[in-house]
């Protein structure tokens, strides 16, 4: 692994950490959107990330010879399969015929808490980054 590879470990850390983050934005700007009866509301979104050069045994042979992957990788982006919040109100516009409106599917908790563990987590990547860089200073300042 050459000096380098520090770096795109932790950008790609951080490329997979902003992701989230406007996941989570976008979950939580649809938190209390509705649609009219009869569509579906918004669905809870997250993101899925994996080792880099993980995902399949073809990719692996399709590396063959070549620098080993490091980091992290987008995988898949999931809709959540939880029941919508339903809540009656027989005035709402989007009311079914019994007086139910379904609204998304997104708990505020979870989402804060994705949120907050992926800000954590982007700033441990930059930390990582700063470290390293230390290291290879005083590394040059000690070879000269």
């Amino acid at each position: 692994m050459d000096y380098l590879s520090v770096f795109d470990i932790s950008a790609s850390g951080m490329s997979i950490e902003k992701s989230r983050l406007e996941l989570v934005a976008t979950n939580l700007a649809n938190a209390n959107r509705t649609r009219p009866a009869g569509e579906s509301p918004y669905s809870a979104k997250t993101l899925v990330s994996v080792p880099a050069g993980s995902s399949s045994f073809s990719r692996e042979l399709d590396a063959v010879g070549r620098v080993p992957a490091y980091g992290a990788e987008k995988a898949v982006i999931l809709e959540s399969a939880e029941e919508h919040r339903v809540s009656f109100e027989p005035a709402h516009p989007h009311a079914d015929k019994d007086g139910f409106v379904k609204y998304a599917n997104i708990d505020l908790l979870t989402e804060m808490m994705t949120m907050m563990r992926s800000v954590r987590a982007y700033e441990a990547n930059v930390k990582a980054v700063n470290a390293y860089k230390a290291m290879v200073q005083q590394a040059l300042e000690i070879g000269s």
